[in-house]
């Protein structure tokens, strides 16, 4: 009798362990967090630094579902946030903190430095991250695009506009292949963003000269 009670209640303990299996489902993903960073480079920016115009770099912003750490995927017309993959930080932090390194680096116009509201800044670059997302619509892609815009002395006024997009191929969803394909990808959209910034300065030069 007693056997038979015992085997009663393992019975019951193992239904109550199914129901609350079922409950609660799966346990989550592990969360991972990716990290972007570009391979050290030469700087021939850097040995003329004291030639540059100071550049205001104000943060970047981004759409507000980018605003978030999490690796967004977009499929068709729709975005869907990671539960596993994450970034160090927000989309418009990555990259502008990438952009920042290299037009330092890189530029030979401008060099990059803090935006201080009430502080005078002779150039002032303001932006938006408008897409920072793995790509399946048009087969295994990274996708970074931006809108920057340069502005006069205290962002008088807008001399310039630019909108940059760059691919990195993606072959497979794993956390090591999307952060390659992302810094793959900033690696090709920034110096875009270093051409256009130095091509602008004659007209940065003007509208100073006639200040």
């Amino acid at each position: 009798m007693k056997y038979a009670t015992a085997l009663g209640r393992l019975a019951l303990l193992g239904l109550v362990a199914a129901c609350l299996a079922g409950c609660f489902g799966k346990p989550p993903p592990e969360q991972r967090y990716l990290r972007v960073a570009m391979e050290s480079t030469p700087c021939p920016g850097s040995a003329s630094q004291q030639h540059r115009l100071p550049l205001g770099f104000k943060p970047l912003k981004s759409l507000e579902n980018l605003d978030r750490t999490a690796v967004m995927t977009a499929q068709n017309q729709v975005l869907t946030a990671s539960l596993q993959y994450y970034w160090e930080g927000p989309p418009q932090d990555v990259v502008g903190g990438i952009l920042r390194q290299g037009i330092e680096c890189q530029s030979t116009a401008l060099t990059p430095v803090d935006y201080q509201p009430r502080v005078e800044h002779d150039a002032v670059l303001t932006g938006e991250v408008t897409a920072f997302n793995v790509d399946y619509t048009d087969g295994g892609r990274f996708v970074v695009s931006l809108h920057l815009d340069l502005w006069t002395k205290n962002m008088g006024a807008r001399i310039s506009t630019g909108d940059f997009n760059a691919y990195a191929p993606l072959d497979d969803f794993k956390g090591d292949t999307i952060a390659k394909a992302a810094t793959s990808a900033l690696g090709r959209v920034t110096p875009k963003v270093i051409e256009w910034l130095d091509q602008g300065m004659p007209k940065l030069q003007k509208a100073m000269e006639r200040k």
